[in-house]
């Protein structure tokens, strides 16, 4: 049944006939892909030792997440391509701001019980959050001003913003703003809090602060 128009969903056999390999590769899911893949580079440097590179592979990760669905949008897809490239989005989501994000907290030395257990929650929340948007947000959110907790994406502006001032205050406080953002962040993710979707100034506004959080974080080179 579906649950926007009531009426029952006719199931069909996707077209496969004369693939080589399966899925639909159009211009936002190369977009959505190129994310993913920097997201294993923004491990990949982290564990190199390269946070910097680590942090800067993040950023990039999430202005690919925003473009996508600009680029999916403003093209003619069939269901099937639509709905195949809302699955395979959230899954680079959640490689970029799920998975390497945890990562980077358990490079940086959060390896005790309950830090351990702080990215666990992360993990678990975001995980939450994006198959609750996959269930929902095309029939709900997608209609209203605002979404239904904080999305994940938004990880790749406040996480290497955060590691921007706790990386530079080494003590005390870099160990509980790290460890904080985890318990903090993943609740976000989940509460039914409304969080304002971004206008059109936003898609300005991220490239711009993600270019100067690039440089910053290239002089740590």
């Amino acid at each position: 049944m579906d649950v926007s128009t009531g009426r029952p969903v006719t199931q069909r056999t996707p077209n496969v006939a004369g693939r080589i390999v399966l899925g639909h590769l159009d211009a936002a899911t190369c977009l959505t892909l190129t994310g993913a893949a920097l997201s294993v580079l923004a491990v990949v440097f982290t564990a190199r030792g390269s946070l910097a590179v680590g942090v800067i592979c993040l950023l990039y990760a999430g202005l690919c997440d925003l473009f996508d669905g600009v680029i999916a949008r403003r093209t003619t897809r069939t269901k099937e391509q639509a709905d195949f490239g809302l699955q395979i989005d959230s899954i680079a989501d959640m490689a970029a701001f799920g998975v390497a994000p945890a990562y980077m907290g358990l490079h940086l030395g959060l390896a005790s019980p309950i830090e351990l257990a702080a990215l666990i929650f992360y993990v678990c929340c975001a995980a939450t959050r994006l198959a609750w948007f996959n269930v929902h947000g095309t029939t709900c959110d997608g209609k209203l001003r605002y979404y239904t907790g904080l999305p994940v994406t938004y990880s790749a502006l406040i996480f290497p913003v955060l590691l921007l001032f706790a990386t530079a205050a080494n003590g005390p406080s870099s160990y509980w703003l790290i460890h904080g953002y985890f318990w903090v962040v993943g609740l976000m993710f989940i509460l039914r809090i409304p969080v304002p979707k971004p206008g059109g100034v936003f898609y300005v506004i991220f490239p711009v602060v993600a270019v100067v959080l690039t440089v910053l974080w290239g002089l740590r080179l």
